[in-house]
């Protein structure tokens, strides 16, 4: 199967930086979503992070313009992914969202189009439920930020077939990243550990063992990570991790993934990381 239309659902944080990978290697790419608005502002991420590659040296300003070229946008998910070969499902993490976008797409995409979720922690064999081709349905989980980070778990359901496991591991190696693929299971490999992580350092902050800046400062000097646990929360945000650990924890009913409560009292505060502007080191730092 070649490859040479993709659509990717969503144009959020993940969504855009899927979309700019995927043109930046040459792939015809439609980015949809529900508004223009949110196109507008996913699209003006993708100006901002490809002009820094520019400005670092990393790609010519005639490579950027290429990719920006080969890059569409649609409120329309019909017109986005009816001729597309590929489409990766980039909206927000939970079942009840994705679920009937996965239903829209069975609708109005071509039986052998690949359908992929970039789900951190939602089973795969539950998304492909929603449609008629669970042999064609995948999960490609990147990283954020997309265009940095390498990693891309490629999540393999009971029912996804080989020939969709071998495109799609062809597939996400040309945008230049390298894979691991992983079993169905919840949270995958990355989310069942970094998500512990996460708690860990809240019941920390909980216990009050240690500021935030010194519990960041003594996991990154003792470990060589980039960043501190609370830093990297911040990126991800709060939400995002409260919904990968109740996931992990309904599915598993394992203790250690029920999340700590001071997450949840942040989220319901609206202190959810970067994205508002205001995380751990507005609530708690002695900055």
């Amino acid at each position: 199967m070649t490859i040479k239309k993709v659509c990717v659902i969503g144009s959020g944080t993940m969504g855009s930086g899927i979309a700019q990978v995927t043109a930046q290697a040459g792939y015809e790419t439609i980015m949809v979503d529900t508004k223009q608005e949110f196109l507008d502002r996913g699209l003006s991420k993708i100006k901002a992070s490809l002009g820094k590659f520019v400005e670092k040296g990393k790609m010519s300003a005639e490579e950027s313009d290429k990719a920006l070229a080969g890059l569409k946008t649609s409120v329309d998910i019909r017109n986005g992914a009816q001729d597309a070969d590929y489409v990766i499902e980039a909206v927000f993490e939970r079942a009840e969202v994705k679920l009937p976008i996965f239903a829209q797409l069975e609708e109005v995409c071509r039986k052998e189009t690949i359908l992929a979720s970039n789900t951190s922690g939602i089973p795969v064999s539950l998304l492909a439920s929603a449609t008629d081709r669970p042999d064609r349905v995948i999960g490609t989980h990147f990283m954020n930020p997309v265009p940095l980070m390498r990693g891309v778990e490629i999540v393999k359901s009971l029912l996804t077939s080989e020939e969709t496991l071998k495109v799609s591991v062809d597939f996400v190696q040309s945008l230049g990243k390298e894979t691991v693929v992983v079993k169905d299971s919840p949270g995958f490999v990355t989310n069942r550990i970094v998500t512990l992580v996460f708690n860990e350092a809240a019941k920390l902050l909980e216990e009050n063992l240690a500021s935030v800046e010194d519990i960041d400062k003594i996991e990154k000097l003792s470990h060589n990570w980039p960043m501190g646990p609370f830093e990297l929360a911040d990126l991800v945000g709060i939400d995002v991790v409260v919904d990968l650990l109740e996931g992990i924890y309904q599915q598993t009913g394992w203790e250690r993934y029920k999340p700590a409560p001071i997450l949840k009292r942040m989220v319901e505060i609206g202190y959810t990381g970067r994205k508002a502007g205001k995380g751990f080191y507005q609530l708690f730092g002695q900055g």
